[in-house]
């Protein structure tokens, strides 16, 4: 294999789903990368749609593309991909316990799709071999050969990907069009492989059925009841029905970060601060107006109010607080009516999720 002078090849080498990989030594940056090339007879489109979905996607999360080359001859050239090196290992079935590290991963999975599908590209592999815990800990996605962007470009004529993460709407006869719901759905099949070998029998034929409302939940020991409706949302048999990626990054970090998130709210001179320790707290204003917040943990709620109560202009009724009125994490609560209102800053402390 001629390379060009920059890349010199370590010895090692392997195939990986629809391409041959060769690991080299950039010598200018003196720093490991892979080498990806098509296999013979694959459809050269694969490694373009890796190289244009690469390109827009910029992730700690996502395998990062340094450089596009051409390798062999000048009489039989082939495109190759440099990509990040990752040492550590892909990730395999019933591999993880239910544990936060099992959370952990989760969320660094979801992470990676918030952004690529922020990018407008449905990546359409999803599977634990395509994903890689590296030695610091940190989730990468790979394998982005079967990627496309939404909208015109997002249907087939045939039926591709994996079988038993590939949603009901893949399996067409006729011509296919797919959104950023299929990851999800395969997200939500990852999320269960990593921990359990028993599925739902719903989800083992091919196609998969539809997954009775309710199955999942209280089904695997140690997992969170609303961490498993999440899961059980993003298997849902119409694609309309899944939630978004970044509701299902939301919920998974608001579980890892339970009860560490700190609330101040600032009026005038005084200040209140919620916390684990401290999560109830009602702030008055005048004789007539004040409102009370409880922080359960993972979000700051309003349990009550007196008189008249406004968040960020929205009026506070008590329909509102009956169904759980959440506090935004950066807001201003008016008390009183106008034009004699008084108000109050409420800003949320978030810490990081570390791998």
């Amino acid at each position: 294999m001629n390379l060009p002078n920059r890349y010199q090849p370590t010895g090692a080498s392997n195939s990986g789903g629809m391409g041959d990989i060769h690991h080299c030594m950039d010598t200018h940056l003196t720093r490991p990368v892979v080498l990806k090339m098509l296999r013979v007879g694959t459809d050269r489109r694969r490694l373009l749609d890796e190289q244009l979905a690469l390109i827009k996607v910029r992730s700690k999360h996502v395998v990062q593309l340094y450089d596009v080359i051409e390798v062999g001859d000048a009489a039989n050239p082939q495109t190759a991909l440099v990509l990040e090196h990752l040492d550590g290992h892909d990730l395999s079935p019933e591999s993880f316990a239910p544990d936060p590290l099992y959370l952990k991963t989760l969320w660094q999975i979801a992470c990676g799709l918030v952004e690529i599908h922020s990018e407008g590209i449905i990546h359409r592999d999803i599977k634990p071999n395509n994903i890689r815990l590296g030695a610091d800990g940190v989730i990468k996605i790979l394998d982005f050969g079967l990627a496309r962007s939404s909208g015109i470009e997002a249907h087939t004529r045939s039926i591709i990907g994996t079988p038993g993460y590939m949603a009901p709407e893949l399996w067409r006869d006729q011509s296919i069009s797919f959104d950023q719901a299929i990851d999800v759905y395969a997200f939500g099949i990852t999320a269960l492989v990593l921990i359990t070998q028993q599925l739902p029998q719903e989800l083992l034929p091919h196609p998969p059925q539809n997954l009775p409302r309710g199955r999942l939940v209280g089904s695997i020991a140690g997992i969170q009841d609303d961490i498993l409706a999440i899961i059980e949302r993003c298997l849902s048999y119409s694609p309309a029905d899944r939630p978004k990626m970044t509701e299902v990054e939301l919920i998974l970090r608001r579980h890892i970060l339970f009860g560490r998130h700190r609330g101040l709210i600032v009026l005038g001179p005084k200040s209140h601060e919620l916390n684990a320790e401290s999560p109830r707290v009602t702030v008055k204003s005048g004789s007539t107006n004040s409102i009370s917040l409880v922080y359960d943990g993972m979000k700051f709620l309003i349990s009550g109010i007196t008189g008249t109560v406004a968040v960020n202009a929205k009026p506070i009724t008590p329909e509102l607080i009956a169904a759980g009125e959440e506090l935004p994490d950066c807001c201003v609560i008016a008390f009183g009516p106008k034009p004699a209102r008084t108000f109050v800053t409420f800003d949320v402390s978030n810490p990081e999720v570390m791998p």
